[in-house]
C-alpha cells in the first residue's frame, strides 16, 4: 500500500471513529461526498484520485471497521461503470456521482430483462433486490439476466416501485426495486454484447472485493473490541485475558482474520489493472468467500467471549453479527460460489 493511500486510509479511520460504530447514513453519507471518498479509485484524467480498486477496498474495509450506513460500496460501482469507456457525456457523469447526485446498484444479480424497441433503445422490466439507500437514489444501475445490455435508469418515473426490505442488519437499509416495462433511453444505456457482458464481469468483482473488504474491516474492529472486554472484565480477581482458554480462542480468531486480510492484500496486488477477466472474478470469489465465513465465525465467538452481556440484542456485537451474516448472503446465491471454487479447484488435478 502506497504512503497515500495508508494516510488516505487512516483519515477515513479517524472520521468515522469520531462519528460512533453504526453511525446513521444521514451522517455518514455527508461526509463521503464532502471528503471527496468516491473519487478515490476514479482514474486522474478524469479529475479523481487514481487509487484504483486498492484504493476503493481501503475505504470498503473502514465502512465495515466502523459498521457505516453510507451506501459507499454501491455507489462506487456506479462510478466505475461510468468511467468505462461507452457512456457519452462521460465527465459530466463522473462528476454528478461524486458530487450531489447517488446512483444506486443492487448487490445481489438482478433478474431484469430488457426487451427491444427498436434503434437501440428498449423497455425494461423485472426485480432488482437488495438496493442499498434506494430512496436517496435518481437512477439504478442494471445488468440485464443475461448479461446483454448495462444501464442507467432513472427511478423517479412511472412503472418503478420501491419496496423497502426489512432485514435484521439494522446497519443498512435495503430496497427491491420494481420496473414494469419502463422506456430506457439511449443515451443512458452504458454497454451492450460482449462489453454488457466484460462489464457485467467486472461490477461483479468489484462488488465480490467490496463485501471482502467491508468483511475484513468489521472482523479486525469485533475482534480489538472483544480482546480489550476481556483485558478489563475481571473474574475471580483477575482480567478475563489471563484465563488461557480464552487467550487461545482469541489467538485463534486473530490468525484466521490475519489471514482474511492477507488473502484479500495478495488478490488486490494480482488483479490490479485488469479487473474484469476470468481470474479476477475467480480471485473475488475466494477472498470473498472466506472473508466473509472469518467475519461470521469471530462475531459468533465474539459474542460468546463477551458472556451474557454479549447475548442482549442491544449490544454492539449483534450489529457486527448481523452484518457479518449479510454479507455472507449478498452477491450470487448462497452455495453457487463455493460450488465454483470446488470446481476450479479439481479441474487443476484433473
Amino acid at each position: 500500500m502506497s504512503t497515500e493511500l495508508r494516510e488516505l486510509q487512516e483519515s477515513a479511520r479517524r472520521v468515522l471513529g469520531e462519528q460512533g460504530l453504526a453511525a446513521d447514513e444521514a451522517r455518514t453519507w455527508p461526509l463521503t461526498l464532502e471528503l471527496g471518498w468516491l473519487l478515490v479509485a476514479v482514474p486522474e484524467e478524469l479529475g479523481g484520485l487514481g487509487q484504483g480498486l486498492a484504493g476503493a477496498c481501503a475505504f470498503h474495509t473502514e465502512m465495515g471497521r466502523n459498521l457505516a450506513g453510507a451506501p459507499y460500496a454501491a455507489a462506487t460501482l456506479a462510478i466505475d461503470a461510468v468511467c468505462q469507456p461507452g457512456l457519452a457525456d462521460q465527465q459530466r457523469w463522473v462528476e454528478r456521482l461524486t458530487g450531489a447526485e447517488y446512483v444506486a446498484t443492487p448487490w445481489v444479480d438482478s433478474a431484469l430483462r430488457i426487451a427491444r424497441a427498436g434503434a437501440g433503445k428498449g423497455r425494461l422490466s423485472g426485480l432488482a433486490s437488495a438496493v442499498p439507500s434506494a430512496d436517496r437514489a435518481t437512477h439504478l444501475l442494471v445488468c440485464t439476466a443475461d448479461e446483454d445490455r448495462v444501464a442507467l435508469v432513472p427511478l423517479r418515473q412511472a412503472g418503478v416501485e420501491l419496496t423497502a426490505r426489512p432485514t435484521w442488519d439494522a446497519t443498512r437499509r435495503l430496497f427491491d426495486v420494481r420496473f414494469s416495462d419502463v422506456a430506457l433511453e439511449e443515451p443512458l444505456l452504458i454497454a451492450g454484447g460482449s462489453a454488457a457482458r466484460a462489464l457485467t464481469r467486472r461490477l461483479s468483482t468489484l462488488r465480490d472485493f467490496a463485501l471482502t473488504a467491508d468483511s475484513v474491516g468489521g472482523a479486525e474492529a469485533l475482534l480489538e473490541m472483544t480482546v480489550e472486554y476481556l483485558k478489563t472484565r475481571r473474574q475471580f480477581g483477575r482480567p478475563l485475558a489471563l484465563f488461557q482458554a480464552l487467550k487461545h480462542r482469541c489467538a485463534d480468531l486473530k490468525a484466521l482474520t490475519a489471514g482474511a486480510q492477507a488473502l484479500l492484500a495478495d488478490s488486490l496486488g494480482r488483479v490490479e489493472g485488469r479487473v474484469d477477466d476470468a481470474e479476477a472474478e475467480g480471485l473475488a470469489r475466494i477472498a470473498k468467500v472466506h472473508a466473509c465465513s472469518v467475519y461470521a465465525r469471530v462475531a459468533e465467538e465474539a459474542l460468546q467471549l463477551h458472556g451474557g452481556i454479549g447475548m442482549t440484542s442491544e449490544h454492539a456485537c449483534h450489529l457486527f453479527l448481523k452484518r457479518a451474516l449479510l454479507n455472507e448472503q449478498l452477491g450470487r446465491p448462497r452455495g453457487r460460489d463455493e460450488l465454483e471454487i470446488a470446481e476450479r479447484f479439481l479441474a487443476r488435478f484433473s
